[in-house]
């Protein structure tokens, strides 16, 4: 990975709400480069440090979109607007563009505001080459690196006290980062494909089984939330029909790391909350995940 160095933060507007302050800035990435993002505090915190949470947006081809539907600024997704609502529990909330998405959408992948679905090829989005899914693979993880950098030296946030929340690409992007840093305390997931075989496409990372990675999480509190029609849970590929044996994968993955969980002393730490929908991040889901846990 590129070395990081000063992230020379500029806000470039504000807007005020009754529950709290958005923000808009961006800081450096790696060299050259800029990641613009939306900072949400709230209004009527108390006084001293906050916890934090770098809130992942999806992806679903809506490369031109990124984080202004953790915002709430898409009426039309409101269960990705899961920002918008942690920071109205009191958190302060880092919601930053992935890459080639948003406001750095890649306008040689495909015309603004024509989404992949219309394509005849559905890799023209941020799943391209040098994507938020594509290689290389460290960028996904680097820029996350970059938000806790911001998070880390804010003179509201308690560094000890940072989480992060992601549905979709932003699940995978939270489970891809999760083994290198330790700033990471705690996350919430939604909707994750990691645990598919596709690695000629890149989409096994660390060449590691899904109970694997868990393993390598614990003890850091994780909960997912899983549709059991969601075609992400699907090891061998998505477009094979549901089956419960399928979605069996998944909790026995889940169990296998419990183990590990319990031997390093947080048996708590690790859920799967499942529903009987598909690629979604239901309402009830999202509170599960915002409500304290005592998991020591």
């Amino acid at each position: 990975m590129p070395l990081r160095g000063e992230l020379r933060v500029e806000e470039l507007s504000r807007r005020e709400y009754a529950t709290h302050t958005e923000i808009k800035l961006a800081y450096d990435g790696e060299p050259g480069e800029r990641i613009p993002a939306y900072l949400l505090m709230p209004r009527d915190a108390p006084s001293g440090r906050l916890p934090a949470v770098f809130a992942a947006h999806q992806c679903a081809w809506l490369c031109d979109i990124g984080k202004e539907q953790v915002v709430g600024h898409c009426v039309d997704l409101p269960d990705q607007a899961y920002g918008l609502e942690l920071v109205c529990e009191g958190f302060v909330v880092l919601a930053p563009d992935a890459n080639k998405v948003g406001e750095r959408f890649d306008a040689k992948l495909r015309p603004p505001w024509q989404r992949a679905h219309s394509q005849p090829e559905q890799r023209n989005c941020c799943c391209a080459s040098g994507g938020s899914w594509g290689y290389p693979r460290w960028k996904p993880v680097y820029d996350v690196m970059r938000g806790l950098d911001y998070l880390c030296q804010h003179e509201r946030v308690d560094a000890a006290r940072i989480g992060m929340v992601g549905h979709s690409l932003g699940a995978d992007t939270t489970l891809w980062t999760l083994p290198f840093e330790p700033r990471l305390k705690a996350v919430a997931i939604s909707g994750t494909g990691i645990i598919k075989t596709w690695k000629k496409d890149g989409w096994d990372p660390y060449g590691l089984a899904y109970e694997d990675l868990l393993k390598v999480i614990a003890p850091r509190p994780l909960i997912e939330v899983t549709g059991r029609r969601d075609p992400c849970n699907f090891l061998d590929n998505q477009s094979s029909p549901w089956s419960e044996a399928k979605m069996e994968r998944k909790r026995h993955a889940h169990a296998a790391a419990c183990a590990v969980y319990a031997e390093r002393g947080c048996p708590d730490g690790l859920m799967l909350w499942e529903h009987d929908g598909g690629h979604a991040f239901p309402e009830e889901g999202r509170r599960l995940c915002y409500e304290p846990r005592n998991v020591s």
